[in-house]
C-alpha cells in the first residue's frame, strides 16, 4: 500500500516539474521545441523554451493572447 502512495505522489508531482511546456508545438518556425508566449497581452509569439522563461519572468503569460 505504501509503494502504491509513494508511486502515486511521485507521477502527481512529475505532472506539474515542467511549468514552460503548457502551451505550444513539435518544431514550429523557431526550429525546435516551441510555446506559444502572450507577449504584453498584446501579441501571440512563438518562442523556444528557453526564451520563453525570461519572457515569462518578466510578465507575460503562456499561451495565446
Amino acid at each position: 500500500m505504501r509503494a502504491i502512495l509513494i508511486a502515486c505522489c511521485a507521477l502527481a508531482i512529475s505532472g506539474c516539474a515542467d511549468i514552460y511546456g503548457g502551451y505550444g508545438g513539435n518544431g514550429g518556425k523557431a526550429g525546435g521545441d516551441t510555446v506559444l508566449v502572450c507577449h504584453k497581452g498584446k501579441k501571440t509569439l512563438e518562442l523556444p523554451r528557453e526564451a520563453a522563461k525570461a519572457h515569462i519572468n518578466h510578465g507575460d503569460r503562456f499561451g495565446p493572447c
